[in-house]
């Protein structure tokens, strides 16, 4: 029988082996800034989550920054309200070239439960070109981190349907 201290380093570093590798963008991190564009906050939320050390958010090859100026993606929650459109606006314009757009949940993709009234634009889609779109009601931090990777990977968004080969081509 092993000792205790001896079994859980076993333990860790059975673990650490089943993490994702880290993915890299011209040797770097991709560098993730998220925006709230007018909704429930469930997938702000999630994104959140994201942050906490249940999810390998670093390890797997992304980091959080706090300015658009230094961010590589944008990831946007929310149905884009009217009122939001010019910080979203503001945000895409002050990042660097080579910056990608991904709509997370169903409301930044295409309006999802307000689509259809006034005080919104009808989601990313309906606006400007989107690398990838992470479906879901909120989209589970899980779904949100496995579809930043195969996104990363030049793969499809893994929960499916509502990123098609041309929205993922047609990065800006």
């Amino acid at each position: 029988m092993q000792s205790a201290p001896l079994t859980m380093m076993l333990a860790f570093l059975d673990v650490q082996k089943w993490r994702p590798r880290p993915v890299r963008r011209q040797g770097r991190r991709i560098r993730l800034f998220t925006l709230e564009a007018g909704s429930c906050e469930g997938c702000a939320m999630e994104l959140v989550s994201l942050g906490s050390s249940a999810y390998p958010l670093e390890g797997s090859g992304f980091q959080r920054v706090q300015h658009p100026e230094d961010a590589d993606w944008l990831l946007v929650t929310g149905s884009v309200t009217r009122s939001c459109a010019g910080d979203l606006a503001s945000a895409w314009e002050a990042m660097p070239a080579g910056r990608s757009l991904v709509a997370v949940g169903d409301c930044a993709h295409d309006g999802g439960l307000w689509k259809n009234t006034y005080a919104t634009l009808g989601g990313l889609h309906a606006l400007s070109r989107v690398y990838g779109s992470i479906p879901g009601c909120p989209p589970s931090p899980a779904s949100i981190l496995q579809a930043l990777v195969e996104l990363a990977e030049g793969g499809s968004s893994p929960t499916g349907s509502h990123a098609s080969s041309a929205s993922r081509r047609s990065r800006q």
